[in-house]
This record gives structure tokens, sequence and C-alpha cells, in this order.
């Protein structure tokens, strides 16, 4: 699943509304909530942050996303799909250096705001879903690794069905943490929904359709 990818088509389907706030306190006669700039937010740290993204230099590419983020609070409010974005793309950025807390930490606040602000199956839902469960599978966290690959997985089934690369990506690594926990009988289960994926996507002569044969075939001698 491309993780970078989701935030570009998001940012050209939103609709951009925005509204100034001020609130006068009766007894003091001054703000006490932030004031949000009208018009849409500049995105050159944006852009930044995904051309050094794109070159592998992921420590310039979260100077430019945190830069972004400063810049898009100014104009929208907290709870909302663009500073969930950034959050998200923080998160990224944190794995790729494999600081995977500090992804979490990032992924978590995306979360939060998507349950608000998303319709519960949805591409970027999904895809963050997906970040969070691969920041935990690399922490060796198995069981919150699985727990985030089948939300990821019950969203994209949802939305594309089953024959899809998304679908076989989660497959693939719902399958990978079974067959390393020795949970072999589950691991074989998952292979196999891949494998007919990949047969039915790339063909059964494709590379790693015969790659995830052989381990299915390999499994299948275990589980006897």
């Amino acid at each position: 699943m491309n993780k970078k990818i989701v935030t570009i088509a998001l940012l050209v389907g939103l609709s951009l509304c925005f509204i100034g706030c001020i609130e006068e306190s009766s007894e003091k006669n001054r703000e006490t909530t932030q004031k949000l700039l009208g018009g849409k937010s500049d995105q050159s740290n944006y852009e930044l942050s995904q051309k050094y993204f794109e070159e592998g230099d992921y420590k310039e590419a979260l100077n430019y996303d945190l830069k972004q983020l400063e810049v898009d609070l100014k104009h929208y409010k907290e709870q909302s799909a663009e500073i969930s974005l950034d959050y998200n793309n923080i998160g990224l950025d944190y794995d790729e250096l494999k600081e995977y807390h500090k992804a979490l930490e990032y992924y978590s606040k995306a979360m939060k705001i998507d349950e608000v602000v998303l319709d519960r199956n949805s591409t970027e839902r999904a895809t963050t879903y997906y970040n969070v469960a691969s920041s935990y599978d690399a922490l060796e966290d198995n069981a919150n690794a699985l727990t985030y690959y089948f939300k990821a997985l019950e969203i994209d089934r949802a939305i594309s069905g089953e024959f899809h690369e998304d679908v076989l990506s989660t497959y693939l690594d719902i399958a990978k943490i079974y067959n390393k926990t020795e949970k072999y009988s589950s691991a074989l289960t998952y292979y196999k929904k891949a494998l007919e994926v990949q047969t039915k996507v790339f063909g059964a002569d494709d590379e790693e359709t015969l790659a995830t044969a052989k381990i299915v075939e390999e499994l299948e001698k275990k589980n006897k």
C-alpha cells in the first residue's frame, strides 16, 4: 500500500471552507479563541517534504512536514482533515527514520481526528490503520499489529473488493505475523487468501505467486 500518495489525492478532493472566529469575553472584552486565517494555506512546505521523502531524505521531509503543520494550524481547526493529513505525514517520516514510537504518537493524533471528520469506510482511514500496523509490526508488537491490519483489511475489502493489491498486501502481512509466531494454521489460511488474489491479479506463473504457492505447500506439510 502506498503510504504517501493518499495525501495528494485527498488534498485535491477536499472542499476548503474557512471561517474567522473571534469570541469576546463579556467580562474582559478580549479574544478567547484563535482567529483562523481565511483562504488556502501555503503548501510549499508540503511540496518540499514530498520531494525529500521521495528522495529518501526523511529528516528533511520531517522538517518540512512539521513546518507545514505549523502553517496549517493557523488556517484550519485542529479537528480537520487537513491537520489529520499533516499528522499522518509526520508519522510516515518518523516511520522511515525507524522512530516507531514517535510515528505512533502522530498516527494516534490522526486517527482521533479521522474518527470525527471521515466516513467509517474511507481509503484514508484504511491507509492510516495500515501505517499504524506496520509500526507495531516493526516493534514486534504482534497483537496490536494484527488489530490494525484487520481494521485496514476490513475497510479495503469494503471499498475495493477481494481482488485488490491493498487487500493482498495486508493478507501477506497478517500471514507473516502468524507464521513467525508459529500459528501455522492461521498463517496457512491467510497465505491461501493471498495466493488466490495473486493468481487472479498477476497470474499463476508470476514470480511472487509462485513464491507464495511454495510457502502454502510448506505450511500444508506442517499442518498435517
